[in-house]
């Protein structure tokens, strides 16, 4: 298979996963599932209250665990299989946490995949900060403390869990196996830089197309990422329901939603 552009680069945001019924972050009154943000996705509301934290982390794994990739997940996912086996290469950045890119791929490869701001799928350990492989929920809906894996709700989970049930505090946070120190989601929260950003703006500044998809264009440093393509001589598309904010710095427009606009660009390419 020939593809038009040898290097491409895809941004997807939350616009892609609300085909799958993921809900966004937070709801106009600025909370996030009844929660204030700085309480649940911030270092000091995770040192003031790790167990409200981890209730909602578990909460949210939970909802995750239940939502399926959509089409628009499933054309990017064989998208980036043909091009393994074409001259072209293709990385995706995702600003989303909900892991229904790698259910949708099966275990995207780590050099042309990057999650910026983390995912549910992982924890990280709070003294060393060694990462994990965790899709355990630790409390339930209603605040219990629980031991349940999200893989029992996922049909066909590819990722592999590296943990055994982990050892877990009087409060039952969950404890790391390197230090026995308290685990903490692998998501960047406020305040935190996101991941990967340094290999993200050396892929931008090589590629030759760039796609957003489901961005809202106004989340740092994503919102960006359009800006330094172009400049580096990319043609730049944004699939989206509505214009974003950085509308500017892309030269195709396709508006709609990413399971319906998302196949029709790529026949093009």
């Amino acid at each position: 298979m020939d593809f038009r552009y040898k290097r491409i680069v895809f941004l997807t945001g939350a616009g892609i996963s609300a085909e799958s019924g993921v809900r966004t972050f937070r709801d106009s009154s600025g909370l996030w599932e009844n929660h204030k943000v700085e309480e649940v996705a911030s270092p000091s509301g995770f040192q003031k209250d790790p167990v409200l934290v981890w209730k909602f982390y578990s909460l949210r794994r939970l909802q995750a665990a239940e939502a399926k990739p959509n089409k628009a997940h499933a054309t990017l996912a064989n998208l980036l299989h043909d091009l393994e086996k074409s001259h072209s290469k293709a990385t995706l950045i995702t600003q989303n946490v909900d892991t229904l890119h790698e259910r949708a791929y099966g275990a995207l490869p780590d050099k042309n995949f990057l999650d910026i701001h983390g995912t549910l799928s992982r924890s990280r350990c709070t003294k060393c900060s060694k990462v994990y492989s965790d899709r355990w929920a630790y409390f339930d809906a209603t605040g219990k403390s629980v031991d349940i894996h999200a893989d029992d709700l996922w049909s066909n989970a590819s990722l592999t869990c590296l943990l055994t049930t982990p050892k877990r505090n009087a409060n039952g946070i969950p404890l790391s196996p390197c230090c026995t120190e308290q685990l903490r989601p692998d998501i960047v929260w406020f305040g935190e830089r996101p991941q990967g950003v340094e290999k993200a703006v050396e892929e931008l500044t090589r590629c030759d197309l760039f796609v957003a998809i489901g961005t809202s264009g106004n989340v740092q440093p994503a919102s960006n990422f359009a800006a330094v393509a172009r400049k580096a001589g990319a043609h730049t598309v944004c699939i989206n329901l509505e214009s974003p904010e950085n509308a500017g710095a892309f030269h195709e427009h396709l508006l709609g939603t990413a399971g319906d606009k998302l196949p029709e660009f790529l026949k093009k390419i």
